[in-house]
């Protein structure tokens, strides 16, 4: 019985560390990753929202990837809504009918 919970602790305290230097590698590369960043963060231009973040994304990115457009469809897409968005604000502040546009 003895030499069987011997064996377990021993199994036991190889996972540890095991689990251990898993852990220890895991830090290394991320300290490596982190000193690339910063060596990097040097020669990189700081824009307003990245911070000199290697994993940064442009949130209007994140906005494209849900759609299955091309940025370039997306963008005439926002600026045909934007255009509209304007008319018709300067159609009710002139108190304009929309529909006298068309001759009706």
């Amino acid at each position: 019985m003895a030499e069987m919970n011997q064996a377990q602790r021993e199994e036991e305290l190889a996972r540890r560390e095991a689990l251990l230097a898993q852990r220890e590698a895991q830090l290394e590369k991320e300290q490596a990753e982190l000193a690339a960043a910063k060596a990097q963060s040097a020669e990189r231009k700081k824009t307003l929202l990245d911070n000199n973040d290697p994993n940064f994304v442009n949130p209007k990115e994140k906005l494209y990837d849900k759609f299955p457009l091309t940025v370039h469809q997306m963008d005439i897409i926002i600026g045909v809504l934007f255009a509209l968005i304007l008319l018709f604000l300067v159609l009710g502040m002139t108190h304009t009918s929309f529909f006298g546009l068309f001759g009706g």
